[in-house]
């Protein structure tokens, strides 16, 4: 289990801790939205198929859930301050290299790298957030933090537009240079004050369970990948075989491990794992959406990049202004008529989408669209 954080602050200059880590994970978001945006313009250039160039997206997105316990377990056993700093160096410098990249695969590797820096930004951040602020102060720092996050997500969707219409898709990229530049100037006296909140400990690190978290997620969506290209073939049954076989080791392994990334006990409560499961269910057709309108507003009704921006950001903006509504909804309605009123909300605008005609107008789109914002925003803080 990680190491209790003391009751009293044990990091000084808190406010500059707190900026710092909310321009990391404003930059770490922005970068999940703000490329979303410019898929079809890569796509065009780099001369591939919707499906190659979605590997843009989820390769980021892999690598920086799969390694995100791990990053969480390395904060409690080194310098969590300097950790996050190695975090915006990373991430900051593969943005460079993503700008620059004239391939897909090399584009791909360099998303890749992006995706271990925002690993390490957002797996840490909290970890800091708690040393910085004490219990009386810490719920406000966090819900600052939880606002950077979601408005690193709703600009992304408009500034990405703008920004590829304007000045090119790498660009996209170069934005994070002066981001990541200013964060690490502002934290790097702070930050480097921290101490390792326990000794260090290759067993407790668990290097096996999390080496093998990411090969059990690669690939079961190596798998899903496959499976969109060519159906059920050996390819296809392998790629899903080994990652049924490599998540059977990691609950073997993790079963028995003193310190385990994923404690056994959460997945005997039932409400954690139907949240768990509702967190999936929700997420999967949302984001699946998301990644799709681009390509949809932009070949079905010939927006340019910039509009289609602006009008995803109806979701994004709609999401973010109502999901502090949501948790205090629930508090005093009860989580689940708020989460069940949410999930209607995301259904009835994803459905409503299916009904979308190639004269639909801007307006109706965008109706659509905070609908689904609005859903989106009611559910997550009461399924949390």
């Amino acid at each position: 289990m990680p190491a209790p954080v003391p009751p009293h602050p044990v990091l000084p200059n808190r406010r500059v801790v707190l900026l710092v880590v909310c321009l990391g994970a404003f930059m770490a978001t922005l970068d999940t939205s703000i490329v979303n945006i410019a898929l079809p313009a890569m796509a065009r250039e780099f001369g591939v198929s919707l499906l190659q160039i979605s590997w843009v997206m989820l390769i980021y997105l892999l690598m920086n859930v799969s390694l995100l316990l791990t990053s969480g377990r390395l904060g409690d056993l080194l310098a969590p301050g300097k950790l996050f700093l190695v975090g915006l160096l990373v991430f900051t410098g593969a943005s460079v290299l993503c700008g620059l990249s004239p391939t897909l695969p090399a584009m791909v590797g360099c998303r890749a790298l992006q995706g271990l820096g925002a690993s390490l930004i957002l797996g840490i951040a909290p970890k800091l957030i708690a040393l910085a602020y004490g219990e009386g102060d810490r719920g406000l720092a966090l819900g600052l933090f939880s606002t950077a996050f979601a408005t690193g997500i709703s600009v992304g969707a408009p500034l990405g537009g703008i920004i590829s219409t304007y000045w090119g898709w790498p660009y996209i990229f170069f934005i994070n240079i002066p981001i990541g530049v200013a964060g690490f100037w502002l934290g790097s006296r702070a930050l480097l004050r921290s101490q390792a909140q326990k000794p260090w400990s290759w067993r407790a690190f668990d290097v096996g369970g999390g080496v093998i978290l990411a090969g059990t997620l690669g690939s079961l969506l190596l798998g899903l990948t496959l499976f969109r290209q060519g159906g059920w073939s050996v390819a296809t049954l392998g790629t899903l075989g080994l990652a049924v076989i490599l998540g059977l080791i990691l609950d073997f392994l993790e079963r028995r491990h003193p310190e385990p990334l994923l404690h056994r006990e959460l997945w005997g409560s039932w409400p954690f794992v139907v949240g768990s499961l509702a967190v999936v269910l929700t997420f999967a057709p949302v984001m699946g959406t998301f990644f799709l309108l681009p390509f949809f507003l932009e070949q079905i009704y010939h927006y340019n990049a910039s509009q289609a921006g602006f009008l995803l950001a109806a979701l994004s903006v709609s999401n973010a202004l109502v999901a502090p509504c949501g948790g205090y909804l629930a508090d005093r309605l009860g989580n689940l008529l708020i989460l069940r009123s949410g999930a209607a909300l995301i259904l009835a605008g994803l459905t409503s989408l299916c009904f979308a005609a190639p004269d639909s107008s801007t307006l109706t789109l965008a109706a659509r669209f905070i609908l689904i914002g609005l859903g989106f925003g009611l559910f997550q803080a009461p399924n949390q």
